[in-house]
């Protein structure tokens, strides 16, 4: 069979012409993408860091480092594209002296702390940055003097006057003071963008997840401890035991494990127990932080951070969160506030 030649049929002079209408075309087609894909720049000043330090940017709601950037003469300049419009993030130096979280934008930023402390550094090029920083002034700098309905009524409020802005999903991401119902409606109202987010889609996830929820039996695993050794959750339990969802490099997490620690001592002796359940991916990291914060109840981790199963099934967004299970192995109560968990653990035993 002859082989067809598409350019077989055109004219001579029709194919030339079409030949540059093709170049062309193709021109506008690869700087229609080029203008589609907006870089991110964010340029620094600080003050008192040596030269050859590293500084990095951490995707705190993906997890992994964005982009690095070496300090030279009090100067440092991040330059990257980024796989969504805004993203949360962590700046930090390796020795986590030096660290700000940072809402980073597909637009050119500055920062400067030449002449404040690192963590206070004035941040311009980014809206959402600006709405976060006008949020912790608002709510969270006084939060010592403001009723917790009082802190839930000012973040309902942002949500709703802020329905395009990634915080909003941010507040909702994990919020314990806002049931399932709350968080659905409140979503139901932001915009397609910040829908289409990282922590949009999260929240999406979580609100069709009914797996974990309170009356039902808690889905069992098996998951590899520190040691390496499988172990299975319901082996591990038996009487009322908390499951604790926790991350070394999650500061709330490590803040938390000292009161975790009074508490089961207190309640031990009376059939209490403690499941840490670990969101880590670096195994030493994990190993670690449970030798230096003394933890003696089991641990396990998976090493699969949030895509692994069983934070997907137990419907975990955020750490540290946690999980309680009676005798029978029913979730009577899901994300209780540390403040709230020795009241809530003596009203179980008795």
């Amino acid at each position: 069979m002859a082989q067809f030649n598409f350019y077989s049929f055109i004219a001579k002079p029709t194919l030339i012409m079409f030949l540059k209408n093709l170049m062309l075309l193709s021109l506008i087609s690869c700087n229609l993408v080029i203008a589609q894909k907006k870089d991110f720049s964010l340029s620094g000043k600080t003050s008192n860091i040596n030269d050859g330090t590293y500084l990095f940017l951490r995707d705190l709601v993906n997890g992994g480092n964005i982009d690095s950037a070496l300090v030279k003469n009090n100067s440092f300049k991040f330059e990257t594209i980024l796989t969504e419009p805004v993203v949360y993030t962590m700046l930090f130096s390796r020795d986590r002296k030096n660290f700000k979280e940072v809402w980073i934008e597909d637009s050119e930023m500055t920062f400067n702390s030449s002449n404040v402390d690192f963590k206070n550094a004035k941040i311009t090029g980014s809206r959402n940055q600006y709405l976060f920083e006008e949020l912790i002034e608002d709510t969270y700098s006084n939060s010592n003097n403001l009723s917790k309905k009082i802190i839930k009524e000012k973040e309902v409020s942002f949500i709703k006057n802020h329905p395009d802005a990634v915080i909003s999903a941010y507040l909702l991401h994990g919020n314990k003071k806002l049931n399932k119902e709350e968080i659905k409606g409140l979503f139901k109202n932001l915009t397609d963008d910040v829908k289409q987010s990282s922590l949009g889609k999260k929240i999406a996830r979580n609100i069709e997840n009914n797996i974990a929820s309170i009356g039902k039996e808690f889905p069992d695993f098996s998951i590899p401890n520190e040691k390496g050794e499988i172990k299975q959750i319901s082996k591990l339990t038996g009487g009322l035991t908390l499951l604790q969802f926790w991350s070394s490099t999650c500061y709330g997490s490590r803040l938390m494990n000292p009161k975790l620690k009074e508490i089961y001592e207190k309640y031990h002796s009376e059939g209490f127990r403690i499941v840490g359940i670990s969101r880590d991916r670096i195994k030493d990291n994990w190993t670690n932080a449970i030798k230096e914060d003394n933890l003696t109840w089991p641990q396990l981790s998976n090493l699969e951070s949030w895509e692994g199963e069983v934070f997907q099934a137990y419907g975990i967004s955020t750490t540290p969160s946690n999980i309680l299970i009676n005798e029978k192995g029913i979730i009577v109560e899901r994300d209780i506030d540390i403040e709230d968990l020795d009241n809530t653990i003596s009203r179980y035993l008795n």
